[in-house]
């Protein structure tokens, strides 16, 4: 009878310890089947995984051992934000500059990027503010990038992007990394934009044109490990798009002869992704919650990592400050240049020097604030037609306007014209009326 005992405490005991290891071995829920999707293409670096701990003594079960395991960290970087994702303004290497420092210091396991930018609300650009548009500095966009990733390899992070929206230059970004979300409500599409920088009266000069300024821009796709197919069609209304599967593999075709056909047209249509196409098609690996308060837990348990600490005061608090302080900085050049052009119209008789030493101090803050950020000179530049030229310019007239009347004894002329004569900058006069 003891014996019997034994013998069933024994064998109850065994099937516990079988059933909880199977369970800590088990894959995530949200494992997709065999079936429901394709994967990307091979030249895309491999899915990071869960580390798997094996324990030396028999006793330990599986789940103890990972419920020890040292949580993942977490580093969010927002790419745009809300109304406020001007690609090449919000969005600008400036900023990215100082996250790629800060995560240097910080060595997170994980970096997310969350795109949101999207230049216009209709696809066509109907009724849209051109001021609006992004602005792509090829250059300064592909250094910032490759400074980025160049980073987060070296202190072994993993990276992922999450697209919450992504409609004109900011798509390239998008698609210039191989782990790739988006949220329910994104889009990924807009690169038709590249027409603007190629669209010459010479037929030849033009076709040059686009095909230097497409393989720049596919550049990003092949770095993130996309066919450059995708981004063809994305660019260029003549060019179609399709895909066919190969067991858990996908091959894109520049044609419409693939079993997916994701542009079949060739009269002014270019290819564009929601979410649900993206999934399907493979080329995002998930779609994800857009709530701020669930994204990266949602994300994270996709991935099927179940410990994770968000790291506070970090690429979140420096996009911010940036976005705020470039715009109130473009805010401040705007008024300043009334007062300026008051001080030119004062700047005469008695109170000449006084009133110029007053306009010299205020194109001394606008030139100030440019220097400190190049997104307000683009922006200057853009819409008031005033170059960071033109006020270097202008200062060191009015320094030497300055400086001839403190070696000048004799009166100072009365002027005699009407309030208004002193002169100044020209093209940036229209700065008073926006």
């Amino acid at each position: 009878m003891i014996r019997t005992k034994i013998l069933l405490a024994f064998a109850v005991g065994s099937i516990t310890l079988f059933d909880v290891s199977s369970f800590a071995q088990s894959k995530p829920a949200t494992t997709p089947p065999a079936t429901s999707k394709p994967a990307k293409p091979a030249t895309q670096s491999a899915k990071a995984t869960p580390k798997v701990v094996a324990s030396k003594e028999p006793s330990v079960s599986a789940a103890t051992v990972i419920a020890t395991e040292k949580p993942k960290t977490v580093y969010v970087v927002p790419m745009g934000l809300k109304d406020k994702g001007q690609f090449g303004l919000d969005i600008h290497p400036q900023v990215y500059e100082q996250i790629a420092k800060d995560i240097t210091e910080k060595r997170p396991d994980i970096v997310v990027f969350v795109l949101n930018s999207a230049d216009i609300d209709s696809v066509r650009y109907l009724g849209d503010d051109p001021r609006k548009f992004g602005i792509f500095d090829d250059d300064g966009i592909r250094k910032m990038s490759r400074n980025l990733k160049e980073v987060i390899e070296k202190v072994g992070a993993e990276p992922i992007m999450i697209v919450r929206d992504a409609v004109g230059y900011s798509a390239l970004l998008g698609l210039s990394w191989p782990n790739m979300y988006m949220t329910d409500s994104a889009r990924l599409m807009g690169l038709e934009r590249i027409q603007e920088r190629t669209n010459v009266a010479d037929p030849e000069v033009r076709a040059k044109f686009r095909e230097a300024f497409v393989g720049i821009c596919n550049g990003f796709l092949i770095s993130g490990g996309y066919d450059p197919a995708i981004g063809l069609a994305m660019m260029r209304e003549d060019k179609m798009l399709s895909a066919s599967f190969k067991g858990r593999d996908i091959v894109w075709s520049d044609d419409a002869k693939g079993t997916w056909v994701v542009d079949g047209s060739t009269e002014r249509i270019t290819a564009h992704f929601t979410s649900e196409m993206a999934e399907e098609l493979g080329l995002s690996d998930g779609t994800v919650s857009d709530d701020d308060a669930t994204m990266i837990e949602d994300l994270m348990y996709q991935r099927g990592i179940r410990s994770f600490e968000r790291m506070p005061l970090g690429g979140e608090v420096l996009v911010r400050e940036y976005i705020e302080g470039w715009r109130k900085g473009l805010a401040d050049c705007a008024k300043s240049y009334p007062q300026y052009q008051e001080a030119m119209g004062d700047a005469q008789g008695k109170d000449e020097k006084k009133n110029l030493t007053k306009a010299k101090g205020i194109l001394e803050k606008v030139l100030s604030i440019i220097k400190k950020y190049p997104a307000v000179a683009i922006k200057l530049n853009q819409e008031f037609g005033l170059s960071k030229l033109e006020v270097e310019t202008e200062l060191l007239r009015l320094q030497e306007r300055i400086r001839g009347l403190s070696k000048s004894t004799a009166p100072p002329p009365s002027g005699g014209g009407k309030k208004g004569g002193g002169g100044g900058m020209g093209p940036g006069s229209s700065l008073s009326n926006k």
